[in-house]
């Protein structure tokens, strides 16, 4: 990976000193490293927390936004994965109440048929999701009246007959992840760069690391190692151990931001082919709109003209009444989902995590896949396994508010 891929570090330097003890290593302060640190800190387990860049400064900080049961899933027919979305959707809301949002979503139909669909499918959907602690009672669920659809501008000239409005929870989600490691009391060493590992008997005992910002070298020691490295996983184990055999593949989406357009307040998820969603949604003044899909080798990838343009041709197709080239593109962003390693197009792959032990470092986990929403369970489980501890507090314990000043990262 190139390194002008990565951030350049700040001006400072790290007050941690040159050698350091843990029960855990974390490698990668993404959504799951972050989470697997207030995990273990809710179980009184140190822990380090490792990234090459910033902590939610990788992919973590380019997804939809969005904590969600996977609307997709009911149309795909992933009803598991899906509940267990809506549960935990229901968690994030009691531990990150100032980092959530409630949202009605409307699911606009061309027909009459696929509008029946759309409130029968929908109405599970909500009705599996009836959980919403702090619901705003002014959002309105279910078939959307029709003077109240044709008054929203994407409506004129569109091929939608009417609209269901379902309920999901939107987020921030860079913030978010701040906010789970300052949760923690893990030992923050971002912008370093791992160099070496000592290992012996089978298992890692030690790794050199190099501070990017000037150059200090550490030396992290730790019982039990977790690789959670998101997309960067293979290019990792390639790198430290010589591992060719691929566990992931990466799947690319992009999402641009306009000026808000007057008279959106709501924000739209439109069926696609192949089971995708193309997100319109009002937020924090702007527009946000996205995604494509394509398959993509590195965790940092550029936007690409052809992506670029069939999200355009998808907004005109759908949405014709808004000039959408015509309007300055004020962001734009991507992010890249791994997807555990199968056969087929990557839109039609789950988004499930494997946590797998290392075959050759039995004190070695990896975070395979995953997603924002599942992310805390997921590393519950984890925390768990590694500890024996069970952890009750984990769907109830309110996040601490990263500010910018907390010492895990000074």
């Amino acid at each position: 990976m190139p390194e002008a891929a990565w951030p350049v570090p700040p001006q400072g330097t790290c007050p941690l000193p040159s050698a350091l003890d843990v029960d855990v290593a974390i490698l990668g302060a993404g959504i799951h490293g972050a989470a697997l640190a207030r995990e273990l800190g809710l179980r009184g387990v140190s822990c380090a927390l490792v990234d090459k860049g910033e902590v939610g400064g990788g992919t973590s900080q380019w997804s939809s936004q969005l904590l969600h049961g996977g609307i997709r899933y009911l149309l795909t027919g992933d009803i598991r994965q899906m509940r267990e979305g809506l549960a935990e959707r229901a968690a994030w809301a009691r531990i990150a109440p100032r980092r959530c949002r409630w949202e009605a979503f409307w699911m606009p139909h061309r027909s009459w048929p696929e509008g029946l669909a759309h409130r029968i499918g929908i109405g599970l959907y909500d009705h599996w999701g009836s959980d919403r602690p702090d619901w705003p009672p002014e959002l309105r669920l279910g078939p959307v009246p029709q003077d109240v659809f044709q008054a929203d501008p994407r409506s004129v000239q569109a091929p939608f007959r009417g609209a269901t409005a379902y309920a999901d929870l939107m987020t921030w989600d860079r913030e978010l992840t701040k906010d789970l490691a300052a949760s923690s009391d893990a030992l923050v060493l971002d912008f370093h760069d791992p160099e070496a590992f000592e290992d012996a008997g089978g298992e890692l005992r030690t790794l050199r690391l190099r501070d990017r910002r000037d150059g200090t070298c550490r030396q992290l020691r730790a019982r039990r190692w977790v690789g959670a490295l998101g997309p960067w996983t293979d290019g990792a184990l390639a790198a430290w151990f010589g591992e060719t055999r691929p566990r992931l593949r990466l799947s690319a989406g992009i999402h641009l931001w306009f000026d808000a357009l007057p008279g959106c307040e709501r924000p739209w998820a439109i069926r696609r082919p192949k089971g995708r969603i193309l997100f319109v949604i009002p937020r924090d003044g702007q527009l946000q709109v996205g995604t494509t899909e394509r398959e993509v080798t590195d965790g940092w990838v550029p936007i690409v003209v052809e992506e670029r343009e069939e999200l355009f041709q998808a907004l005109e197709e759908n949405l014709p009444a808004v000039p959408w080239r015509s309007l300055p593109v004020r962001a734009e962003e991507l992010g890249v989902r791994p997807l555990v390693v199968a056969a087929g197009l990557t839109t039609h792959l789950s988004r499930e995590a494997i946590l797998e032990r290392h075959p050759r470092f039995s004190n070695l986990h990896l975070v395979l896949g995953g997603k924002l929403t599942t992310a805390r369970a997921l590393m519950d489980r984890l925390a768990t396994d590694l500890t024996g501890q069970p952890c009750s507090a984990s769907t109830t314990e309110p996040l601490r508010l990263w500010d910018g000043h907390s010492p895990a990262f000074r």
